[in-house]
């Protein structure tokens, strides 16, 4: 149920932020859901979560505000992907080929998002098997409603994509 919410967050930023309405046909599981694009193209949905340690998790809520270090952070996304992609590879994936992997931060968030204004790092997850990546920061939700989207891949959805929700006045 928490993971259908989580979906659905992602799905009403994705199409504003893309302009790509994905509807959902099925739950699972190899990957999370099926989505149908309005061309009637089939897409995967892969939800994953940061690995961090909850108890680490409890007390930074408690004692800190939760913002991580960027080096740390991707770090952690990259053994999200990397773990993911070897999951998107097994036989029993049912759109082996046609998958968008989200990372979700519920958690934690980026100290800073200085790092997405690096080009160079663009290119990083192109041999990831996925034909989209998103990092869903959850961390906007209780004060605008909406997760924040950063494009990971392919190119030109790299970085925060313009989301007008978040830019206003935080709690309505």
């Amino acid at each position: 149920m928490v993971e259908e919410e989580h979906l659905c967050y992602f799905l009403e930023a994705y199409s504003k932020v893309t302009g790509t309405t994905l509807t959902v046909s099925s739950g699972g599981e190899s990957p999370d859901f099926i989505c149908t694009r309005g061309s009637g193209e089939l897409v995967g949905v892969e939800l994953s979560r940061s690995p961090h340690d909850h108890d680490l998790a409890l007390h930074d809520r408690i004692w800190t505000d939760c913002r991580m270090e960027s080096y740390d952070l991707l770090d952690a996304i990259g053994e999200i992907i990397t773990a993911k992609e070897h999951k998107r590879q097994s036989p029993h994936w049912r759109t082996p080929n046609n998958t968008i992997l989200v990372v979700e931060l519920l958690e934690y968030s980026f100290d800073s998002l200085r790092w997405t204004e690096d080009s160079s790092l663009k290119d990083d997850y192109a041999r990831a098997g996925f034909i989209e990546i998103w990092l869903a920061d959850h961390s906007t939700v209780e004060a605008f409603g909406e997760v924040r989207l950063i494009g990971l891949y392919p190119p030109h959805f790299w970085g925060v994509s313009p989301q007008p929700a978040l830019e206003g006045k935080p709690y309505g």
